[in-house]
């Protein structure tokens, strides 16, 4: 069936409008991934990586039927097809990409510096595996079927006379790996629910094992403090700080001071000088006993960037890995709403390899382009906070940064120097001759 000037018009007119607006999500993924660390998620990691390939895909979606009108044997034509043909289905294998990052997370115990270890095998899989039919395509001429690279109704592409290779060498593998990837979702699925209990009941949780989180983007410090009791008959004169790492540090302590020691261990930036210098604080509340300490204990333990949790960093690796794949499936479905239309398109077209399906065409025109469009939308539903802050800061509405760490100062006895907090570590007091205050 012959198209109209009017439906062809309305082809082009759709598939340059939604390419368009793929180019724009797909470049403001990039913009904002480069530009502030917010955005630098570990899915958000995969997402910038597939970004690149949703816009070269767009660069051919957007010359639209011009490779036609130039000659299907014209340069034009010639690099459209295997712009198309290389890029186009890059997209699936990133998705497959992140599924597979799911399930080593969940069966193989993978941590961030694992799934980081491997993007770049991810790059020249999900790029490479296509590149090899498109670059081989720019060379097969036959005398029967004429060059592979040809009129494909929408675009340049594989022509009607090789359409056994769209099925064979495109929309099979595509299927394939939709298949896989829906495989390993299933299987995460079933182990996520099957322990739907443990990740529910992570707040009376009473475990302190430490496990990296692979799906943040902070570092979680672990501060441990305990407490000791000294024996005041044995050394009634001194009381040491111990932090760990450092020599003991031993002060004077005037008389009707009760002695005690307190041992400090961070792997991180010092904690917050509430939890050091409070009103319940082990270095100036009085000796705690064993149960007391061993609160204490529990109580600093998950402290990351921005306050002392209760927390058990395994659980909430586990709950932040549900997180991830509830964001990869959100992908998995844009794969799906993607590749549907055209696929029933192309079985029409092999079942009547006379006829021509507008509506299934204009579907197949609207959403094949549309993977970067897809992709921006689940990557700013899944980062709006990053968003909002990013957009303040665009509108010169940055938040005000906070103030330099002042010298927390340490109330001791006579006979002893005040201490502070520095960037380099933490000093503790010393004995000195003069007292307190004194200059």
């Amino acid at each position: 069936m012959a198209w109209t000037q009017e439906q062809i018009k309305g082809i082009i007119v759709t598939e340059r409008t939604v390419s368009a607006l793929s180019i724009i999500g797909a470049s403001f993924i990039i913009i904002t991934f480069l530009t502030s660390s917010a955005f630098q998620k570990p899915i958000n990691r995969l997402v910038f990586f597939a970004s690149w390939g949703n816009i070269m895909c767009n660069i051919g979606t957007m010359m639209s039927r011009s490779g036609i009108d130039a000659g299907v044997r014209s340069p034009l034509c010639q690099i459209q097809g295997l712009i198309i043909q290389w890029f186009l289905p890059a997209d699936s294998l990133f998705t497959l990409a992140m599924a597979c990052n799911v399930y080593l997370t969940f069966f193989r115990k993978y941590t961030a510096s694992h799934l980081r270890a491997l993007e770049w095998k991810y790059i020249v899989a999900c790029y490479g595996i296509p590149l090899i039919p498109a670059f081989v395509y720019e060379f097969i001429d036959t005398k029967a079927r004429g060059k592979v690279y040809g009129s494909a109704t929408l675009w340049c592409w594989i022509s009607v006379q090789w359409d056994f290779l769209r099925v064979a060498v495109f929309y099979g593998p595509v299927w394939i790996v939709i298949g896989i990837t829906l495989a390993i979702y299933l299987r995460t699925g079933y182990e996520i629910f099957s322990k739907k209990r443990q990740l529910q009941s992570f707040d009376r949780s009473k475990s302190v094992s430490t496990v990296e989180n692979p799906f943040v983007s902070t570092v979680t410090t672990d501060i441990r403090i305990t407490t000791a009791m000294v024996d005041p008959m044995r050394n009634s004169s001194q009381t040491s700080l111990n932090f760990a790492g450092d020599e003991p540090s031993t002060i004077q302590s005037a008389q009707g001071y009760e002695p005690y020691s307190v041992t400090i261990e961070s792997c991180g930036p010092p904690p917050p000088r509430s939890l050091l210098f409070g009103p319940k604080s082990p270095i100036l509340g009085p000796p705690a006993t064993p149960a007391q300490s061993e609160k204490r204990n529990s109580t600093a333990t998950g402290y990351s960037h921005g306050g002392v949790g209760r927390t058990n960093p395994t659980i909430a690796a586990n709950k932040a890995a549900w997180g991830y794949t509830q964001c990869a499936f959100l992908f998995f479905i844009a794969l799906v709403v993607t590749w549907v239309p055209s696929s029933i398109n192309r079985v029409y077209s092999l079942a009547h390899p006379d006829r021509s399906n507008v509506v299934l065409n204009y579907m197949s025109a609207t959403v094949l382009p549309l993977q970067g469009f897809w992709n921006a939308i689940i990557y700013i539903a899944t980062s709006r906070q990053a968003c909002s802050a990013y957009w303040q800061t665009l509108r010169g509405r940055v938040p005000r940064p906070r103030l330099p760490r002042r010298p927390t100062q340490l109330v001791l006895p006579s006979g002893t120097k005040k201490s502070s907090w520095s960037d380099s570590g933490t000093e503790l007091a010393s004995p000195v001759s003069s007292p307190v205050g004194s200059s």
